[in-house]
């Protein structure tokens, strides 16, 4: 069940752009997408046809946990985040509401499925996930190859307030003590010393809201003599539906610990991934964002 979807409005918005060559590819693909699009239906109409559908509705509810982690990692961030602010059409949680959510229940429903158990919980995560794991990658930057930008001005974060109401009070905090440590040349504050701990399912780090109370929990599985950790109860889920497929495994996190990364820090961690200096991420912006806290400091979360 692709969605062909965001191929659309990555064509429209290059074409806005003045970017024709890459509207143009991307429209191409979109093509060969629905073309992938139109199979998942008829094949899990032919599955409860045949009386499978507790089958079909297995096969949906993974496929839809799993894209829903990726999506919330690469589209969340890229759309609350890294888009520029006049050119913000919608925020990730409308977009998921307009484009997905009401899409994918009439699709579901009209095959004759339920929707995922874990509905209304995937629901619940748009408003939080991609702003955990946004933070998560700035922070992190120094273990990727490309610049992240922050997207967290005084303007950026009006516009997330708004967006998700009690942003600033959340995530907006966690924020402030960076932009306290960059205003005041605590840069060496604003880079990791090691890893976080990362779900065994969908390989991103386990995370949830901060703010007054750090309520990040584990949802751990022991299995087969080793315990394995998940970021909630969906992506453990996922694991047990087909724990021959992820049983062996180890996150670069699991490597770290079983000794297989060398030196235990974060230099060992960039060595084994073969980041030089030059090569690891920054901040896609060289921290010219900063400016307006160090201009206007009352700019950040009252």
């Amino acid at each position: 069940m692709s969605n062909p979807q965001p191929f659309l409005g990555l064509a429209s918005d290059a074409a806005e752009a003045g970017d024709f060559t890459f509207s143009s590819l991307v429209s191409s693909i979109q093509t060969d997408e629905s073309r992938h699009a139109q199979i998942g239906g008829p094949a899990l109409q032919i599955l409860i046809k045949n009386g499978h559908k507790e089958k079909a509705q297995n096969l949906v509810d993974v496929a839809i946990a799993r894209t829903w982690r990726l999506f919330c990692l690469l589209t969340g961030t890229a759309m609350d985040y890294a888009t520029p602010l006049e050119h913000r059409k919608q925020s990730f949680k409308e977009f998921m509401q307009e484009w997905i959510v009401n899409q994918f229940e009439r699709s579901l429903l009209d095959l004759g499925l339920d929707l995922p158990w874990y509905w209304d919980q995937m629901i619940h995560e748009f408003d939080y996930q991609h702003h955990a794991y946004q933070m998560g990658i700035w922070f992190w930057r120094p273990t990727l190859w490309f610049n992240v930008a922050a997207g967290v001005t005084p303007d950026c974060r009006d516009w997330l307030e708004e967006k998700y109401p009690g942003w600033n009070d959340t995530f907006g905090q966690a924020w402030d003590v960076i932009i306290d440590n960059l205003v005041n040349g605590r840069m060496e504050k604003t880079y990791p010393e090691t890893l976080p701990i990362v779900c065994n399912m969908s390989q991103i780090p386990i995370c949830a809201i901060p703010g007054k109370g750090w309520n990040v929990k584990d949802y751990p599985l022991d299995y087969q003599g080793r315990t394995y950790h998940f970021n909630s109860e969906i992506d453990r889920w996922v694991f047990q539906q087909d724990p021959l497929r992820y049983r062996d495994h180890m996150t670069l996190v699991d490597r770290f610990l079983a000794g297989k990364i060398l030196p235990p820090d974060l230099m060992g961690a960039l060595q084994y991934m073969n980041l030089a200096p030059g090569e690891i991420g920054d901040d896609a912006h060289g921290y010219k964002w900063v400016d307006e806290y160090r201009r206007k400091p009352e700019a950040k979360a009252a």
